[in-house]
């Protein structure tokens, strides 16, 4: 079982109108598949937590302990707005990786046809990257990947 961990934001960059990339390193980060996701905590001074989940955008590397994550904000929501805002230094709970259901591997045989909405484009980053990365490094054979997205805009 999963315990919370500290993590660290490194990096924040927008990649769309309303989505911000952040990157956190995490000290004790176990590694992770692509397609998990974490849950994410804040605390608040009186004690009041809120809790959401979000995907995990970064392909695996063995011993990295960097985490990237897209983040939609959300007009009334607890937790897109104060990651939003938050700077370099900064520190959240995560809990993670989770999910094993909608995990790639590189074992799987066959073309990788990959179909996103939105911000669930996120989980199939992770997926392309890792392709891309061990294409690169050699440890893949050739696969044809098609990536089809429906989105609000053209961003």
């Amino acid at each position: 079982m999963s315990t919370w961990l500290i993590g660290t934001l490194v990096s924040s960059k927008m990649v769309a109108e309303n989505v911000k990339s952040l990157t956190f390193e995490v000290p004790k980060w176990p590694g992770h598949k692509a397609g998990q996701h974490c849950d994410i905590r804040l605390t608040a001074e009186d004690g009041y937590q809120a809790q959401r989940s979000y995907s995990i955008a970064n392909a695996p590397e063995t011993g990295s302990t960097k985490v990237e994550f897209g983040v939609q904000i959300l007009e009334n929501g607890e937790v897109s707005p104060y990651l939003w805002n938050m700077t370099p230094g900064d520190k959240i709970e995560i809990k993670g990786p989770l999910g094993g259901h909608f995990v790639w591997s590189t074992e799987m045989p066959g073309p990788l046809v990959l179909i996103a909405g939105g911000s669930g484009i996120v989980p199939l980053m992770a997926m392309l990257r890792e392709h891309v990365n061990r294409r690169e490094n050699g440890t893949e054979a050739k696969r044809d990947v098609v990536l089809l997205v429906s989105a609000r805009t053209k961003e």
